[in-house]
């Protein structure tokens, strides 16, 4: 790891794998193809079969601290990534996330001040379906709306180490542990800060497929935290009738269209 200097600040970046040595190539290349020349990797694997171990121990001079073992799912290993780290933010590239371009790291860092705690910014979506890729932006967030939408998406934000490793993940969620953690570290008054740097790209279509029933009920658990009651109960109420009906007409009716008039629509709206 470099040391660190007042105009430089280390970065510990941290990313999970587990049976995913492709996607793994990918993020280690956009990690360490960085020109940010501060940065700490970590890399925490869940004791993988896939040959994930194998380019771990080849690479090994290239990273800064990496461990193969067992761990109780994604937020516990992310916690344990946390707690290896010594740099002075931190941000999680998960296996299969990259950074948007070789210089993320050297347009956020000038962001990264004695006086914020959350630096947070945007994230590029990519899906891929059989017959295109959709691409779409997904900018920071503002903080009034914390309780119903995560700020930005976790490869997209930066916390100092000492508040991360004190304001561990939450492993009783399956997918929400992230807006979690934000949501309280905005509750008690760390400083947040918005920036539009677009920070990571994110294959949506890629890993573990999410089960909508749990992840609405882990947004709901969220919400209760600052929320209006009257605001909280109208717009789930929205979107449980989404969820319930909405999904299933919007399914029949692209079904029943031409696909030439479905990419024709995902192009007018800017998605492919």
């Amino acid at each position: 790891m470099v040391a660190n200097n007042q105009k430089n600040p280390i970065i510990s970046v941290i990313t999970i794998n587990y049976d995913r040595l492709e996607d793994l190539r990918k993020t280690f290349h956009s990690v360490i193809s960085q020109s940010y020349s501060y940065i700490e990797y970590i890399i925490i694997d869940g004791g993988s079969q896939d040959g994930s171990l194998s380019f771990l121990q080849e690479n090994d001079n290239q990273i800064s601290f990496w461990v193969s073992e067992p761990d109780d799912g994604i937020f516990d290993a992310m916690n344990k990534g946390a707690a290896a780290a010594t740099g002075d933010w931190i941000i999680f590239m998960n296996a299969g996330d990259i950074f948007y371009s070789h210089n993320t790291l050297s347009e956020v860092a000038p962001h990264l001040g004695d006086y914020t705690d959350v630096v947070y910014g945007a994230t590029e979506l990519v899906t891929i379906n059989q017959s295109n890729q959709e691409v779409r932006l997904y900018p920071p967030q503002e903080l009034s709306n914390i309780w119903r939408e995560i700020p930005a998406t976790h490869q997209s934000v930066l916390i100092r180490r000492e508040v991360q490793t004190d304001f561990l993940f939450d492993t009783s969620f399956t997918w929400c542990a992230d807006h979690d953690l934000l949501i309280r570290l905005y509750a008690q008054g760390y400083r947040f800060k918005k920036v539009q740097t677009i920070i990571s790209r994110f294959d949506t279509s890629g890993g573990k497929q999410r089960d909508s029933a749990i992840y609405n009920r882990e947004r709901w658990r969220l919400s209760r935290h600052g929320s209006n009651p009257v605001k909280r109960h109208s717009y789930y109420m929205y979107e449980y009738f989404k969820f319930l009906f909405l999904k299933h007409v919007v399914v029949k009716v692209r079904n029943a269209l031409p696909n030439e008039w479905v990419l024709a629509l995902r192009r007018y709206r800017g998605v492919c």
